[in-house]
């Protein structure tokens, strides 16, 4: 009984890792279907259990163009309603997301569904290059991307490490990272659960990072983590003064955060 179980885990294991993205969910019918069902499955939802909704730094939103990447923390699936409730209507239609196939994905029409309703496409965890390649296909097309590097919801509320996907898609693909970090989400809707209820959520909206060419992998993710525990209100150990690290720390540090 044991090695039949085993075999249907690793089985189950592979077909998810297996899912690819519906491209469907790019046509224009489908994006056509997203704008109208907006009202609807994104602002009335986000107005409904989002209260209230506290939005700071509206005019790094407002200044956003295609392709960029959005990162923001993740401690609740509601994290995904209230980001795409903020974006202006020309980032919204070109915006994808990216979604742990093991955990969206199990099942076929739920994943359809999550596809159709938010585009969001499902990314296999420590899938390697191989799970970046469509990420850098949709940015190297004029699609932005709404990606938590995270990679899984805090359940502690604090903010876990990156991982290092975000960094390598905005330096090979040369595009800006928008910081959001989101409060109160985790009251919305917490890990293990499955009915919304309302409460007070905050929302604060950072610079857009950019990155000189040069630019390491894990520099470029330490930047990241900065500029999103800076939007949190929490402080970054700083090296001893006169260092060398103390140097590159700043030089780091995101615009208008020192």
């Amino acid at each position: 009984m044991t090695t039949a179980r085993v075999s249907d885990t690793k089985a189950g294991a592979s077909r998810i890792a297996d899912v690819k993205p519906h491209r469907w969910a790019l046509a224009p019918w489908a994006r056509a279907y997203r704008r109208l069902a907006r009202p609807i499955t994104v602002t009335r939802h986000v107005r409904r259990f989002c209260r209230p909704l506290t939005i700071d730094g509206v005019e790094h939103l407002e200044r956003l163009q295609n392709s960029a990447l959005i990162i923001a923390n993740h401690a609740s699936h509601f994290d995904t309603p209230v980001v795409l409730s903020l974006l202006p209507n020309h980032i919204y239609d070109r915006t994808a997301i990216v979604a742990a196939a093991d955990r969206m994905y199990r099942e076929r029409i739920k994943g359809m569904w999550h596809s159709l309703r938010y585009n969001a496409f499902p990314i296999a965890r420590g899938g390697g290059s191989e799970a970046l390649s469509y990420s850098q296909w949709l940015l190297q097309n004029g699609w932005s991307l709404l990606i938590f590097p995270e990679g899984r919801r805090t359940r502690t509320g604090n903010l876990l490490p990156f991982h290092p996907g975000p960094a390598i898609l905005a330096l090979s693909q040369r595009v800006p990272v928008l910081p959001i970090y989101i409060d109160g989400t985790a009251q919305v809707l917490p890990p293990g659960t499955k009915y919304a209820r309302p409460a007070a959520v905050r929302v604060r909206v950072g610079e857009p990072l950019g990155f000189e060419e040069g630019t390491g992998v894990a520099e470029a993710k330490q930047t990241m983590e900065d500029a999103m525990a800076l939007l949190a209100g929490r402080s970054i150990p700083q090296p001893p003064g006169g260092t060398v690290e103390l140097a590159l720390a700043q030089e780091r540090a995101p615009a208008g955060v020192r």
